[in-house]
């Protein structure tokens, strides 16, 4: 009989440790810190001769920016206005200026960046034209965030970047606490076309202090209309922290 409790105990303790799943409870706070104004530079080698290329890309009230400018002895200089949007590991920059190409790509490669077209875009040899940031012009700000979980899955965000209160829920995914919540609907929108952004946190408990949460990564789902007007469709942006923000009880 003594053996068989040991048995029963030793699997009860593997199947605690294996789990590791403690549900969340209560209300959870910290801060998240993301790049407001980003400026990246870099090169480009063009008929033999080296020109140069500076992007900078802002987060404003008035939507996301971006600049462009490139410079080359042999053309005149060139600055760009535009706008950009956060894809799934890379940059969305678009230019409406009736220019050619319109369109370009900021595709993370370690601690630089392909800058690319549709149609590619290259130096005279053939290798890719890299940006780096540049981080004495670069500038984060941080947003508050506070996560308000309860016994029944459901759980409050409010803070973060859009300073508004989403409901929302959790479930465990493998180790990960996920966090699901949606936009507040906006009060002046009409039918379908308020269709709301969906966001997900994805976070695990800090195994140097149980009483944290360290959040490793966010992604939105972004709901828009094709240019015909047809079916709604959504697109994910995702941003993954290098240094996880850590949320903590109060």
């Amino acid at each position: 009989m003594l053996v068989f409790f040991r048995i029963c105990t030793g699997f009860l303790f593997l199947g605690i440790v294996s789990c590791g799943r403690i549900d969340p409870g209560g209300q959870f706070s910290g801060e998240i810190k993301d790049w407001i104004h980003e400026v990246f530079d870099g090169s480009i080698m063009s008929n033999g001769e080296e020109g140069r290329i500076r992007l900078t890309l802002r987060q404003t009230p008035d939507g996301m920016l971006a600049t462009m400018t490139f410079e080359h002895p042999k053309v005149k200089t060139v600055s760009r206005e535009g706008k950009w949007d956060v894809g799934d590991g890379e940059r969305k920059i678009y230019f409406d200026d009736d220019r050619e190409p319109s369109e370009y790509y900021l595709i993370k490669r370690g601690i630089r960046f392909a800058f690319q077209t549709k149609a590619g875009l290259s130096n005279d040899d053939g290798s890719p034209v890299l940006l780096m940031r540049n981080e004495g012009l670069s500038r984060k700000a941080s947003y508050p965030i506070n996560l308000a979980f309860d016994s029944n899955n459901a759980v409050v965000v409010s803070g973060g970047a859009t300073d508004l209160e989403m409901l929302g829920e959790w479930m465990w995914a493998g180790s990960s606490i996920v966090v699901t919540a949606k936009l507040p609907a906006d009060k002046n929108a009409v039918g379908r076309d308020q269709d709301l952004e969906t966001y997900k946190y994805f976070l695990q408990w800090d195994e140097q202090k149980g009483d944290v949460l360290l959040l490793e990564k966010m992604v939105v789902m972004r709901p828009f209309r094709k240019q015909d007007g047809a079916k709604r469709q959504s697109w994910m942006s995702s941003l993954t922290f290098e240094e996880k923000p850590k949320l903590r009880t109060e």
